[in-house]
């Protein structure tokens, strides 16, 4: 493959989940209009009603057919209206979704890799409010949404349309969701590589991560084998399937003599420089620690450079000049992390 160019993540399932529940929001907001359905029944109703949907209906058309589907005849003709326009406007507010555990810090991580970070979803615009709300907006660098882009995924054109606005080619796009055919297939068939979050398997070709936090080390695993041979190898991929219990990819490596898993998992760490301290892993681990808390949530760290320099991303230039009055100490503090001895220096720059 190519050299990871950027990194886009799909969001319902994968970034972002419902909160508390489907079930619990829509019962909610039936209630309010008199009607009393139970959240676990319509939580158990709504995978087939969503699955049932006109898909390619505008998407309050398609989300008024799931709201009744999910209800049923509990749901009065005469109230079908109402209970639908407050759940679509539930779902317009970040309160009723909740991030994935670790999303923010893997999407900093990843561009503290120098790796461009997007969203990618089926999604119609509600989710801009969402996304701004949890405060993921000002650390993406694109944002795709189905309503806007007028490609929905697995459509090859989706994940093209992505990869060229954020500046590189689709060989060079690496997609997480917890999709096996619309974000793992989809993206294998566009020619990106596609990663299945969480789920029992990943289909063929593609990666599979078992939670967002691990997405980080995906990437570099990527971008260092991109590196080393312009492609992922089959050393890695049978490494990863041997790891979750899958077939390995044996090919021309049959004749070979046999590793133990004990030495390929040595040797793919030592090769990938897994074994080794880097300052991306700890300055990320420990941001909040380096600046009081209003400013660390106001940045974020992009990239160590050649010669030891650390770029930080302010969200402003006011945030900036407050930061620069704690430059020496966060600088001290950073040299004290594991594999930070070599950060020599910080340089500030605007979002």
């Amino acid at each position: 493959m190519a050299r990871v160019q950027a990194v886009t993540f799909d969001l319902a399932g994968t970034l972002l989940f419902p909160h508390p529940s489907v079930g619990a929001v829509y019962a909610a907001c039936a209630k309010r209009h008199g009607v009393e359905v139970e959240a676990a029944v319509l939580e158990a109703s709504f995978p087939l009603a969503f699955k049932g949907g006109p898909k390619h209906a505008k998407p309050e058309v398609f989300w008024k057919e799931v709201v009744q589907r999910c209800f049923g005849p509990a749901l009065p003709s005469s109230k079908i209206d109402l209970v639908f326009r407050e759940c679509w406007q539930a779902f317009e507010r970040p309160e009723s979704w909740r991030l994935a555990p670790g999303s923010l810090q893997a999407i900093s991580a990843i561009r503290f890799l120098g790796v461009k970070v997007g969203v990618l979803s089926n999604a119609d615009t509600r989710m801009r409010k969402v996304l701004e709300g949890h405060g993921l907006t000002r650390h993406l660098d694109g944002i795709f949404l189905s309503e806007e882009t007028g490609n929905s995924k697995p459509d090859a054109k989706a994940f093209a349309q992505a990869a060229r606005t954020l500046g590189g080619s689709v060989s060079g796009l690496v997609h997480f969701g917890d999709s096996p055919t619309e974000d793992g297939e989809g993206a294998r068939d566009a020619g990106a590589t596609g990663v299945v979050v969480g789920g029992a398997h990943a289909p063929d070709r593609c990666l599979r991560n078992e939670k967002i936090s691990e997405a980080p080390y995906a990437v570099r695993a990527l971008l260092t084998e991109g590196k080393l041979k312009g492609k992922f190898s089959r050393t890695v991929q049978n490494l990863l399937a041997n790891l979750r219990g899958l077939p390995e990819d044996r090919g021309r490596s049959t004749d070979r003599a046999m590793k133990t898993i004990d030495d390929a998992v040595q040797d793919a760490f030592k090769k990938l420089r897994l074994d080794k301290p880097v300052p991306e892993t700890a300055i990320v681990a420990h941001w909040l620690e380096l600046l009081p808390l209003k400013l660390a949530k106001r940045s974020a760290p992009l990239r160590v450079l050649e010669g030891g320099k650390l770029v930080v991303q302010c969200e402003n230039s006011i945030i900036k000049s407050e930061i620069r009055f704690h430059e020496r100490a966060m600088l001290a503090k950073i040299r004290l992390l594991r594999g930070c001895q070599e950060v020599r220096s910080i340089s500030f720059v605007n979002a």
